[in-house]
């Protein structure tokens, strides 16, 4: 028969292993330990991912590096954060430092790369300037959201400006520095996940929540080809498969003013309908119904917005 031996009997010591009885005080927020109901102005705040640490400069009154906030969730899924140690909202989204995170180093890297363009700078030499930039940050693994999906991306709210196109992709809102229009392959198909409107096609702005979008290709101050009749394939072909899905799209828009330009993250739009008309340059073009969804804030900078021509 083999005898297990417990630690530390051989030396003539038993360990107490009888649980120690303390008195404790409660000395946290009513509601911590709970789930907060969104409806509620709690102390606590919404998190993404498993456990949020925040850095050094996010924590003003901390004295140590970081912060573990941990979650909960709800009947539905839903993590909520159960509660911090500030009881305001000093706890920033994860998604969003990440994001931040991204587009500083981008501006880092423009500085040490030879600074930024201004209005006298030659065009070329800037684009060259900011893809490089941006394709550097991607070899070093900096670009977040890198998986296209449809609908919003975390850490990018509606109202959300950037300076510089590549910033579009490098946060991942918009993974092309040129195309309007991107898009994903689900069950085989062509699906529109985004579009910019640069102001390079004839794009109309029918009112704050509608767009008139016009498809890809056959324009010659863009391709620097000849005029040709748009096709059903690629870019337009995915919003035609958006339309009949009823997938969101991303819509960003450019904006002009006299001492910024930039664009902005403009929200979700559904594509209502689709047609072809002759466009500037007598060929057949595709023209996009695009319709803003209701349940999403209004961006300050497009109650203003100019739109470049």
């Amino acid at each position: 028969m083999v005898s297990l031996k417990t630690p530390g009997k051989e030396n003539g010591f038993r360990p107490n292993l009888k649980r120690l009885r303390v008195d404790a005080v409660r000395d946290f927020p009513e509601g911590c330990g709970r789930v907060v109901p969104r409806v509620q102005p709690s102390k606590c705040e919404e998190s993404y991912g498993d456990m949020n640490t925040l850095p050094r400069s996010y924590l003003k009154d901390a004295g140590r590096k970081s912060l573990m906030v941990p979650f909960v969730k709800d009947k539905e899924g839903e993590r909520h954060v159960v509660c911090n140690n500030f009881g305001t909202a000093d706890v920033v989204d994860k998604a969003e430092i990440r994001v931040k995170k991204a587009l500083a180093a981008y501006q880092e890297t423009l500085t040490k790369m030879g600074g930024q363009c201004d209005a006298n700078s030659d065009k070329l030499e800037c684009w060259k300037l900011y893809t490089e930039a941006a394709m550097y940050l991607k070899k070093k693994y900096k670009w977040v959201n890198t998986k296209k999906q449809i609908g919003h991306i975390p850490g990018v709210k509606v109202g959300d400006k950037f300076r510089y196109r590549t910033e579009l992709a490098i946060v991942g809102l918009h993974s092309h520095f040129q195309c309007g229009i991107d898009y994903m392959t689900k069950n085989g198909n062509p699906i529109a996940t985004s579009v910019v409107e640069s102001g390079r096609y004839a794009n109309k702005t029918k009112s704050h929540d509608v767009l008139i979008y016009t498809g890809q290709g056959g324009n010659p101050k863009v391709t620097k080809g000849k005029a040709e009749d748009q096709k059903a394939k690629h870019g337009n072909l995915a919003l035609m498969n958006s339309k009949a899905a009823r997938t969101p799209v991303r819509v960003i828009r450019s904006y002009k003013f006299a001492e910024e330009s930039g664009y902005v993250y403009d929200g979700l739009y559904i594509v209502d309908d689709y047609w072809q008309k002759r466009g500037e340059f007598g060929k057949l073009v595709y023209e996009f119904l695009l319709r803003r969804n209701s349940d999403q804030p209004k961006s300050h900078i497009l109650q203003q917005l100019v739109m470049p021509r």
